[in-house]
């Protein structure tokens, strides 16, 4: 039998049934789960809406998980079970063939030239892309109603077949002045599904809950930024959100490996703050608290970024307490040892850890 749903408010005597109906239109789901697939229950970064596969077919979302893998979202509209069915399987084919710079340029076709899929990644996850993306595909079949033919075919492949598919219906809700949408599986993604089947093709390690990786600029052309975090003890990333925002997931207690490109890992240290406007940022001088802005390694790009008030330019910091911090010509090679372009993210590379500690002298546990 096709799945239900139902909804009550309490009330002081009995129950109260709320009416319910389909939403008036599923365009209007899919820009709501476009702009929060979280509504889903899982966790998602949208890449690609309406994107055109190379057998003149339209995907509604395209998106992928923490673990890389590729999501086929389809709304099932006012097609026959069958017919979605057999939609999502061959967007499906489609996906599976795509590479990982075919997936960044649906991506900028999606979200435009001011970001990257890189970026965007770590930001909604606060983890690097992992080493192998869309060794996997999961399909999802979104519909405002379910009919006993689409649970029968679902469950058939997914149960029978392990076909990494599912459907999730949304039902719309009303009282008076107020209106609900209520969600509900067929099936629940399960995630331990794949990772049972092909645990060798994964090659993304356990994070620590703890460490970081953080980039301070480069020796060729953001020297301020290293003099500004080892001088006063403040992690910056340069002028405007899509530098910063990856600061924004480092909390008090973390640690993070401090990296300068075109030399190497410069020191660890342990987050004391939360991420300020680097404007409101102090430092002890002679005893006094001054603005950071006021001291001699700010250069003027930097002070002006900082009293900007359009985010595209301004300037924000994180405080941190150093263990060790080095010169740059003293930094640990970072040949063979983890990078990225990304401001901050999840460090997962234990050989990275390991190394790093043991040529800066600094012990796992501080």
């Amino acid at each position: 039998m096709p799945v239900e749903m139902a909804i009550w408010r309490m009330t002081e005597t009995d129950p109260l049934p709320l009416g319910a109906s389909t939403l008036d239109s599923e365009e209007r789901l899919e820009d709501m789960l476009a702009r929060t697939p979280s509504m889903l229950g899982m966790e998602l970064l949208i890449v690609g809406r309406q994107v055109t596969t190379d057998f003149g077919g339209v995907v509604d979302l395209l998106g992928l998980d923490a673990e890389g893998r590729v999501h086929v979202l389809e709304l099932k509209r006012d097609r026959t079970a069958r017919s979605v069915v057999a939609q999502v399987l061959d967007y499906g084919s489609w996906a599976e063939a795509l590479s990982l710079s075919e997936i960044e340029q649906i991506f900028t076709e999606y979200r435009g030239e001011g970001t990257t899929l890189e970026v965007e990644f770590a930001e909604c996850f606060a983890s690097p892309l992992p080493d192998v993306v869309n060794s996997e595909q999961r399909f999802t079949i979104v519909a405002s109603e379910l009919d006993a033919a689409s649970e029968r075919i679902v469950r058939f492949l997914a149960e029978s077949y392990e076909v990494p598919i599912s459907a999730v219906f949304f039902r719309h809700f009303a009282e008076v002045d107020r209106k609900y949408l209520a969600r509900t599986w067929l099936r629940e993604p399960q995630p331990s599904d794949s990772t049972a089947r092909r645990t060798s093709r994964s090659k993304r390690r356990p994070w620590n809950g703890r460490d970081y990786y953080v980039i301070l600029g480069s020796v060729a052309s953001e020297p301020v930024r290293y003099q500004v975090a080892r001088e006063h003890g403040y992690l910056n990333a340069g002028g405007g959100e899509w530098y910063w925002k990856p600061l924004r997931n480092l909390k008090p207690g973390n640690r993070v490996f401090a990296y300068v490109g075109g030399a190497g890992y410069v020191g660890i240290a342990q987050v004391t703050g939360e991420m300020i406007p680097a404007r409101d940022a102090k430092v002890i001088v002679g005893g006094e608290s001054r603005s950071l802005l006021d001291q001699t390694e700010v250069n003027d790009d930097f002070r002006d970024n900082a009293l900007s008030d359009d985010h595209k330019r301004t300037e924000m910091v994180v405080p941190v307490e150093w263990a060790k911090i080095v010169p740059i010509d003293e930094a640990v090679p970072g040949a063979g040892l983890f990078s990225s372009q990304v401001t901050a993210c999840r460090l997962t590379d234990e050989r990275t850890i390991e190394t790093v500690e043991r040529e800066l002298e600094v012990s796992s546990i501080s």
